[in-house]
């Protein structure tokens, strides 16, 4: 048994499609009601492997198409016996022959898929639902963030004067280093020699 929170994780997609998966086999009549477990949702070591099987035959077939449907337990139980007799619905007082009865067949019951609890599955479905509405905001700040990034590292126009001067700054220092490393290599070895030397002396006065 596995939390229904990490099988999208198991087969390597996302919630959304997980869900499409499940109700995909919902479709096909399979069983895929997961277990309340406190707060926790579980599915049965026989739902996981019905899901195993499904995340194969998408692997082989690159869709879920063709997967097999659910198959009915064979029934012993007869079909209901249908006859002429007129009979009396002691509810309502209609009369009323049984070939105006729609045959019953226990087996064809079966394989009728009953949602137990319709809530959780409005629920997940919800859930899908935001959690696409989420990565598509998602998408689009990080858009208009990226773009926007890029408009001001090239134009430079900033509304907020602090960071316009800061950027200025930030260019003149560039500049100056640039400016500093064209100079001839004996000043540039003069100066970095003067640097070292005063930071030896330095040293030797907090010694």
């Amino acid at each position: 048994m596995l939390s229904a929170s990490s099988l999208p994780d198991r087969y390597g997609i996302g919630k959304t499609y997980f869900y499409q998966r499940r109700e995909y086999l919902i479709e096909l009549g399979y069983d895929m009601e997961a277990v309340k477990d406190g707060r926790k949702k579980i599915y049965t070591d026989e739902q996981i492997q019905i899901l195993d099987e499904l995340d194969a035959h998408i692997q082989d077939t690159s869709g879920m198409e063709g997967f097999s449907p659910a198959i009915a337990a064979p029934s012993n139980t007869p079909a209901q016996a249908i006859s002429n007799k007129p009979e009396t619905n002691n509810t309502n007082g209609l009369v009323h022959t049984d070939r105006e009865q729609i045959e019953i067949n226990e087996s064809a019951a079966e394989n009728v898929y009953v949602d137990t609890n319709p809530l959780a599955d409005i629920q997940e479905q919800q859930l899908a639902s935001i959690d696409i509405a989420a990565q598509y905001s998602a998408a689009q700040n990080l858009t208009a963030f990226n773009y926007l990034t890029v408009d001001y590292m090239k134009h430079r126009d900033f509304s907020v004067q602090e960071l316009a001067e800061e950027v200025h700054k930030s260019e003149k220092a560039v500049r100056k280093t640039f400016d500093s490393m064209m100079e001839n290599p004996a000043s540039a070895t003069k100066k970095i020699l003067a640097r070292i030397s005063r930071q030896r002396n330095s040293q030797r006065v907090m010694a």
